[in-house]
């Protein structure tokens, strides 16, 4: 089917527009759309998006769906508009959800975009004329780098459930990306593969080349992560996609071991945002990070939490650089840094600041919080940690005096 990304103007689209929809509303917006393009009597059908999903057919790739989502609940609309993405079909979904948590997971799981009624061809018209948000406008800046300066490859991830370690992650790989007279190519690697949320906060669409990544790594090269991977802007590139609900994820988590090498042939920095079960279910991961910063919060279960945890890293890597990390995001007891350096016998030098406001609205615009406020308490110190952590990487010398007790067993003893 011949695009219908044209301007009202142009000739006639030879092929009928496609659409799915519930109601008679949606049948007009459809009708409405295709009289304003020039084009035949569209083609309807009932069933919605799901019924799109149903149907899609991945030998018409380069076609495109006006679906309706109707009564459906979100996480099966957004199952629906992920299968027809897979397929290679463009789907604008519309419907009387007004919200903006629907528009946001309607785009992030692949619709080129989302409008609530009443619906207007020019919008619709627009939406499909703008690139596609994971075809790069220009081609990332992906170069080799030098052996003499190796890549840096950092890991982020959390002692803790909601520490914010997604949230430094994805405000780490800005900075790298923008740092005054330190700009990086970074990538940024969702490693949650069931309940990742980088795509939806950055507000992109997912990137289910990530998957085909994961599943045959030895295939990656510069073309295919030009083609794959989503520029956010020219320094940063993101993966973040999600595995079928109910999939095995074990090939696709031994695939990250052998990614996060491959992508420091392509970018100067890499950051894993690393669900702790993630590095625990597969400590060879830890074997290819030089760095890894744990989030904890201050409180009794964060210190328990950390000395169990960074006990399990230490086993699974001792050679690895942990740079731990507390945060004011979550409270708990609301222990200060130095009562948290004190009882795990570390030096805390980085406390993330709680900054509700600001991180409100970044995720609201969908952006990183330092791109909209670089020079907020958080900001500060997320920038102060970045220029600690991208530090050259020194290689460990033997020591031949007696070894010094673990961090852990210090703690411990």
């Amino acid at each position: 089917m011949p695009s219908l990304v044209q301007p009202v103007a142009t000739a006639p689209v030879e092929s009928p527009v496609t659409a799915y929809v519930c109601t008679e509303q949606g049948a007009a917006v459809v009708r409405d759309f295709a009289a304003n393009i020039g084009s035949n009597e569209p083609e309807l059908y009932g069933g919605g998006v799901s019924g799109a999903a149903r149907v899609a057919d991945p030998s018409k790739a380069s076609h495109i769906l006006l679906t309706e989502i109707g009564n459906l609940p979100l996480s099966t609309a957004c199952e629906s508009v992920a299968e027809i993405r897979r397929s290679g079909a463009r789907v604008v979904v519309f419907g009387e959800q007004t919200d903006i948590s629907t528009y946001r997971a309607i785009v992030a799981a692949g619709a080129v975009d989302y409008f609530p009624f009443p619906v207007s061809s020019a919008d619709i018209i627009e939406s499909l004329s703008r690139a596609p948000a994971n075809t790069p406008t220009a081609a990332p800046e992906l170069t080799v780098v030098p052996d003499a300066s190796p890549a840096l490859r950092i890991g982020v991830t959390g002692s803790n459930g909601g520490v914010g370690a997604s949230l430094l992650a994805q405000n780490l790989a800005y900075i790298s990306s923008t740092r005054k007279n330190a700009v990086r190519n970074t990538a940024l690697v969702d490693g949650d593969l069931h309940f990742g949320s980088a795509a939806c906060d950055l507000n992109r669409n997912p990137t289910p080349g990530l998957l085909e990544a994961l599943s045959a790594p030895n295939r990656v090269d510069e073309t295919f992560l030009t083609a794959s991977m989503d520029q956010m802007t020219p320094k940063l590139s993101i993966y973040s996609a999600h595995l079928h609900h109910g999939g095995d994820d074990t090939r696709a988590i031994d695939g990250m071991t052998h990614l996060i090498p491959t992508l420091s042939k392509h970018f100067e920095a890499t950051i894993l945002d690393a669900p702790r079960d993630l590095l625990l279910r597969k400590p060879a991961l830890l074997e290819t990070l030089d760095r890894l910063v744990v989030v904890m919060p201050g409180g009794y279960s964060g210190v328990h939490a950390a000395v169990r945890m960074l006990d399990a890293l230490k086993e699974a890597a001792p050679e690895l650089t942990v740079v731990p990390v507390l945060t004011e995001l979550r409270r708990d007891a609301g222990l200060s840094a130095k009562d948290m350096s004190k009882a795990l016998k570390a030096d805390l030098r980085h406390t993330l600041p709680r900054s509700d406001a600001a991180i409100m609205r970044a995720h609201r615009a969908g952006v990183p919080l330092v791109a909209r406020q670089p020079r907020s308490p958080y900001g500060k110190v997320a920038q102060a940690l970045w220029d600690d952590i991208s530090k050259p990487v020194k290689a460990k010398e033997p020591d031949a005096a007696a070894p010094r007790r673990g961090f852990l067993k210090r703690v411990k003893g």
